[in-house]
């Protein structure tokens, strides 16, 4: 017997005491090996990175538990292998792919942490036991490892034949161990073992409790085949035995009846000549089949889908203007445009029935007309809108969500060749309404996306398009679906996102946002009364002051629409609702001043107009989706040269800064700036709230404005705001959303808007009692907003009065009218 280590006969180079740590998860590397390993966790690179600039020998040790991302020294075991690394590539993810060669087993005193993980190391010895008992347990291995794979265990066969090559028993064992799929803690007792013939009957008694494994699967197979077996001869007998009782019961069946059923629900339909020949074809198909085989099945839904469908049921349409109208104004407040577009699209269509009716046109035109397309911020009621319009209709309605489809099917369905075929969303929806002209809302029209199953939006284009929709031809049907009756509503936020062939087919209604007075309507009569009722209060147990509601919406929300205001309602409702709950109070009056005891602090605090009129500062007026507000131009010169645009300025705003400082150098003689101004100054154009992205051409009259007045010295109007386009030459050109520029500036307290001349017409939208409120200077040019903005107008700019100060009583009159 001898006991030579075995790690003296693996390699006679000595091996550092302290090597680098990288700790690899779920396998296990045995000497003599040479693997490719990948390194993506960061305490592995930097051992790995550590190893190749000193001795390139690398401890790889495998941790206890695979879903440990940063092992500590309690996390991996204390006997690994020491490998060279012969090759290292860095990937460009950050992850390190390396080749390394395993030398010697090695067993670890202490780790040290630190950057990476290291190790005391000392040579782990292996004695090698006796020789006759080697070579009988190696030639036991090998016929235990051949009867394995013989038995049907799958390995590459160029591994089995690499291990039937090998003639020392103890690399047997470590290769065997290595690719067979053993638990990581059998592969680490192997690598542990203290002699060679230990090793090898760990992995002896690992075969063969992998080969008793498979020897049991068999039996679990052969049982299984036996029983499907079993059961298809039961099937005859049972189908034999159907036979028989047919046979004694005269011919009759259940099955038949269900087919004879299914048949005269079908001829009641009334289904046109294309449709009832498909019909009949798969009804003679499924009367020949047997009911319990698949196609069988596959049939029976497909007719049952299109008895459900509503082939020629319909809905008589109430077209009451008058009732119509008393709808929309009970179901929505403000919307008067939208109201009256869809007052319009209604007469429209009562007088086209009542002419089909006296027999003057094709009953085919009567619901023929533009598809509405409802466009605008989220919360504005383009949804509630279509309810409104399918109530005053008298028709059922559906309501489909297209927002992030991205498959075709989903409008046209799936052949049914496929399993698990359906019809589309459009099919679907009218099966679901049981009728065939509901009011179909098609939502978020401007979510849809593609992929490689299909465009649904040119899907869409049929289903939309008049002349097409009276045949739509839904996959799953496989027959055409009359829906020229259908009325179509979209709606969708952003417009421009929808495609434009799509597009092409609808008329685009806009819905603006609301203003704080019609959003307090809307809270008084709609969103309090139903927070009150979904939390359980009665009416009189709370009220909110007028006071209350409007900070409400000006501090505590900033939206285009009413949905954060609901919330927020809700939210104090619940509150004074668990106050009545606990007995401390019956009812609650709340104030504006109790707000932020059942809201907190303000959200948000509105813009107000400057203090006083100053140098270089001007006010402008911008909109977003969720409303308008007002802003500060500021330009300060000092000594120097250039123009310097701050506050997150977009491209349009900076080349409106810079038309205004083109405009202010070739007036400079007529406003009495000296040419060295321009020339030895520097010129700091500044929007405060630099944190937000600012874009835009409204702006320019507010920047020329504002350089003007610092370059001049003469103060802006802290009660002047206004918006507009500049040219170099001064032109003021036309701007929009207009009222809500209007609306925001009037809540900051400003009292004279100078707005282009051209948006004169849009004054119309804002509501009257604020346009006489306030005054409005409509400005062709710069001369006529400078008159008004700068305090003494033009006649103070020029240093002169007479004829300038006549201009400018003329301008504020013809404004005001």
């Amino acid at each position: 017997m001898t006991n030579t280590p075995e790690n003296d006969l693996q390699t006679d180079t000595a091996l550092p005491t302290t090597l680098p740590v990288c700790p690899v998860r779920g396998s296990v590397i045995y000497p003599t090996m040479v693997q490719h390993i990948d390194a993506g966790r960061a305490i592995s690179i930097r051992a790995i990175e550590a190893a190749m600039a000193d001795h390139k020998t690398l401890l790889i040790i495998s941790q206890r538990d695979k879903d440990i991302d940063e092992p500590g020294s309690g996390d991996l075991y204390t006997v690994g292998t020491a490998c060279n690394i012969l090759r290292m590539r860095k990937n460009p993810d950050g992850t390190l792919q390396m080749l390394v060669s395993a030398i010697a087993r090695v067993k670890v005193r202490r780790y040290i942490e630190g950057p990476y993980l290291q190790a005391e190391t000392e040579p782990y010895e292996v004695l090698s036991g006796d020789r006759t008992e080697l070579e009988a347990l190696g030639r036991e291995l090998n016929s235990k490892f051949e009867a394995l794979i013989s038995g049907g265990k799958f390995m590459a066969p160029e591994v089995v034949q690499f291990i039937q090559n090998l003639e020392d028993p103890a690399q047997v064992a470590d290769y065997i161990a290595f690719n067979m799929d053993f638990k990581l803690e059998d592969k680490q007792a192997v690598l542990e073992a203290g002699t060679l013939t230990e090793r090898i009957r760990k992995v002896l008694v690992l075969l063969d409790t992998e080969n008793e494994l498979m020897n049991v699967q068999r039996r679990i197979q052969q049982q299984v085949k036996e029983e499907i077996d079993r059961n298809q001869r039961d099937y005859y007998l049972r189908e034999q035995m159907k036979v028989i009782q047919k046979e004694l019961s005269g011919g009759e069946e259940g099955e038949e009846d269900e087919v004879e059923e299914l048949r005269a629900k079908l001829e009641a339909l009334g289904l046109s000549e294309d449709v009832k020949r498909e019909v009949d074809r798969e009804m003679n198909r499924l009367a020949r089949m047997h009911p319990d085989s698949a196609e069988a099945a596959v049939i029976r839904t497909y007719l049952t889908t299109i008895s459900e469908l509503p082939w020629n049921t319909r809905t008589d349409d109430q077209l009451d203007i008058a009732q119509a109208s008393d709808i929309l104004d009970e179901d929505h407040f403000g919307l008067e445009r939208v109201k009256d577009r869809v007052l319009e699209f209604l007469a429209v269509r009562k007088l086209r029935k009542e002419r089909a009716e006296r027999g003057e046109i094709d009953p085919s035109e009567v619901n023929k007309g533009p598809i509405l397309v409802f466009t605008g911020p989220p919360g504005v009621g383009k949804t509630s809108i279509a309810q409104s319009i399918a109530k005053a209709l008298g028709r059922k309605y559906v309501r489909v969500a297209l927002g992030g489809a991205r498959d075709e099917s989903d409008i046209r369905g799936h052949r049914r060749t496929y399993i698990g075929a359906m019809p589309g969303r459009v099919i679907q929806g009218l099966r679901s309404a049981g009728t065939k002209n509901p009011v179909f809302l098609l939502d978020e029209v401007d979510k849809l996306g593609s992929s490689y199953q299909g465009d649904p939006s040119s899907a869409l284009l049929e289903v939309l398009d008049p002349a097409q929709n009276a045949h739509f031809q839904d996959h799953y049907l496989g027959v055409p679906f009359d829906l020229s009756e259908v009325m179509f509503i979209a709606t969708a936020n952003y417009p421009e996102q929808i495609p434009g062939p799509l597009l092409d087919r609808m008329e685009v209604i806009e819905f603006t946002s609301y203003i704080e007075q019609e959003k307090a309507e809307i809270a008084k009569r709609y969103l309090l009364p139903r927070q009150i009722e979904q939390n359980g209060l009665k009416p009189n147990q709370i009220s909110l002051t007028d006071a209350a509601l409007e900070k409400l919406i000006s501090h505590y929300t900033r939206e285009a629409g009413v949905r954060n205001l609901e919330r927020q309602l809700g939210t104090v409702v619940r509150k004074v609702a668990r106050r009545i709950a606990g007995g401390e109070i019956k009812r609650a009056k709340v104030t504006d001043k109790e707000l932020e005891r059942y809201l907190g602090i303000a959200r948000y605090t509105p813009e107000h107009e400057a203090r006083e009129d100053m140098v270089g500062v001007s006010t402008g007026m911008f909109y977003t989706p969720v409303g308008g507000d007002i802003l500060f131009v500021e330009t300060s010169v000092m000594p120097g040269k250039g123009l310097v645009l701050t506050g997150q300025l977009g491209d349009v705003m900076k080349e409106s800064a810079r038309a205004a400082l083109s405009y202010a150098k070739r007036n400079s003689a007529r406003f009495h700036i000296a040419q060295e101004r321009f020339d030895e100054s520097e010129i700091h154009v500044h929007v405060p709230a630099g944190a937000i992205p600012k874009e835009g051409p409204s702006a320019g009259v507010t920047m020329a404005t504002s350089l003007v007045s610092a370059l001049s010295g003469i103060p802006a109007r802290r009660d002047v705001a206004m918006t507009g386009e500049i040219t170099l030459t001064g032109r003021v050109l036309p701007i929009g959303g207009l009222k809500e520029k209007v609306l925001g500036a009037r809540r900051a307290g400003i009292k004279h808007i100078v707005l282009p001349k051209a948006n004169e017409g849009d004054l119309r939208d804002i509501p009257a009692h604020l346009r006489t409120a306030m005054t409005f200077h409509p400005c062709e040019n710069l001369d006529q907003v400078l008159d008004v903005a700068l305090v003494g107008g033009l006649a103070a700019l020029e240093g002169r009065s007479g004829k300038s100060g006549k201009r400018t009583r003329k301008t504020e009159r013809s404004a005001s009218a």
